[in-house]
């Protein structure tokens, strides 16, 4: 399956670690597996109230919210685990 990055997520790798940023890549040639990456199906979790938009878990601290076409994954944002839960108790 294709997968697209959207710029600003390409302009947020950069700030990544060299490993990090390895780390994320390696994950996006698994989405471009989707229909037989099982572990990548797994960890990824339907976001409510999104068309199609999903979160990966991936095994480090790094979150990947991609949307699902029929024939193509679009990755629309990375964040750390603790930059989502610290914005989120900004906005209460």
């Amino acid at each position: 399956m294709k997968v697209i990055i959207l710029r600003p997520v390409q302009f947020a790798l950069g700030t990544l670690s060299d490993k990090e940023r390895r780390r994320v890549l390696a994950w996006f040639d698994h989405l471009k597996n989707w229909e037989h990456d099982e572990t990548v199906r797994k960890n990824s979790h339907l976001l409510e109230d999104l068309d199609n938009v999903f979160v990966l878990r991936t095994s480090s601290d790094i979150r990947i919210f991609f949307k699902l076409d029929a024939d193509k994954i679009t990755v629309l944002d990375i964040a750390t685990k603790s930059t989502i839960v610290n914005s989120s108790l900004g906005s209460e």
